[in-house]
């Protein structure tokens, strides 16, 4: 049996003994239970795809497809007492009055959770914006350059790095498990040479920690042995930072994790943004899609999600208009950022917190009830 355009054709073998012709299917008549089973195997983008068959088809396509929440941004107005919460979607703004983190700086947040230091700088917590549940860590003396957490501090599993290249070969990296009295430090060697003045942030997957230096350099900390590996791309340095046509402009290295998968990425000003993808101990370049995956990329933490309908194939950062304008990204399907209009040109400085403010970051959006008192 063969098929043409989606019909099965009949051959010699398509006969029955009695000599009568066996009927001729076709990819429509597949009921809607097989369809279901078909498509709950499908990926994302052959998902979507299947989609624009036939209404029937769109129709199952979308019942089995996993839709991810596309987070929030939350902000931290430098003189106001209230925080800023964003639905980058729906282009809606909150506020929340939140006392206790008045006089604090942001460092990270995964779960719904932000991870805060006070202005002592060794005093630091979790928090949850939603619920104000506030959770103390030990002090911690370490001045680092990047930190993260595994999982939300309730989850029984939640572990803190904290980062800091001492020189270009020696990095520094402590420990906090939930519930501890103090902070464990170790020094690693690193003899590809670790970048301490330009790397990306910190990023969990799967038992490991990861950062990524200018100089094509993948420190992994494994969390179980509490060791750290390196490995070095020469071919994937920084492609802007040994170039007089973008020395002076304001560059930065995110890096985050889609499903185990991770994501690296280059941005400068307003050139294209620069994704890829590790894969087999490679980095592929994603220049014309992000296979369905939308990067939410700010100075701290930086995360992925998959399926976002109005979003998908895009990078969004943590900047958004007072008017309802959105937040600014780059479509890879459209190649070009948004929004469409243009603004005068300005300074270095400005330039960097056009994309990433300093006191912005992304967050899970809150449950319905958080919302509904929010309004």
């Amino acid at each position: 049996m063969t098929t043409s355009r989606g019909k099965f054709t009949m051959s010699n073998e398509d006969v029955s003994n009695n000599g009568l012709e066996k009927k001729v299917m076709t990819f429509a008549d597949l009921t809607s239970s097989l369809l279901e089973i078909i498509m709950s195997y499908l990926v994302l983008r052959d998902n979507i795809r299947a989609s624009a068959v036939c209404k029937a088809w769109r129709k199952v396509a979308e019942s089995v497809r996993v839709v991810e929440k596309h987070p929030w941004v939350i902000t931290f107005p430098k003189h106001e007492d209230l925080t800023i919460l964003y639905d980058p979607l729906e282009r809606k703004r909150y506020t929340l009055n939140l006392p206790e983190i008045v006089g604090t700086n942001v460092c990270y947040s995964k779960d719904g959770w932000l991870l805060m230091r006070r202005s002592s700088l060794v005093d630091m917590f979790f928090f949850n914006p939603y619920t104000r549940e506030l959770i103390n860590l030990p002090k911690c003396e370490l001045s680092f350059q990047a930190i993260a957490f595994s999982s939300a501090p309730t989850s029984g599993t939640c572990v803190v790095i904290a980062l800091r290249p001492l020189t270009r070969f020696v990095v520094r990296i402590s420990i906090c498990y939930l519930g501890a009295t103090e902070w464990i430090t170790q020094d690693f060697s690193c003899s590809h040479g670790f970048d301490p003045y330009m790397h990306s942030n910190l990023v969990y997957a799967s038992d490991h920690f990861y950062c990524f230096s200018s100089g094509g350099v993948l420190v992994d900390f494994d969390l179980a042995s509490r060791t750290m590996s390196h490995q070095a791309w020469n071919e994937h340095r920084c492609p802007y930072m040994h170039n007089d046509e973008w020395f002076n402009l304001p560059k930065r290295i995110y890096l985050a994790e889609q499903k185990g998968e991770l994501f690296l990425m280059y941005t400068c000003s307003s050139e294209i943004p620069m994704v890829y993808k590790l894969v087999s101990s490679d980095w592929e370049e994603m220049s014309t899609t992000l296979e369905g995956v939308t990067i939410f990329a700010s100075m701290y933490s930086s995360e992925t999600r998959l399926g976002v309908l109005g979003m998908w194939n895009s990078v969004y950062f943590p900047k958004y208009g007072l008017q309802g304008k959105g937040c600014v990204s780059y479509s890879f399907d459209e190649g070009r950022f948004y929004p469409r209009k243009k603004l005068p040109k300005p300074t270095i400085w400005q330039m960097q917190k056009e994309l990433c403010p300093l006191r912005s970051l992304w967050i899970e959006p809150p449950s319905k009830d958080i919302l509904d008192l929010m309004k």
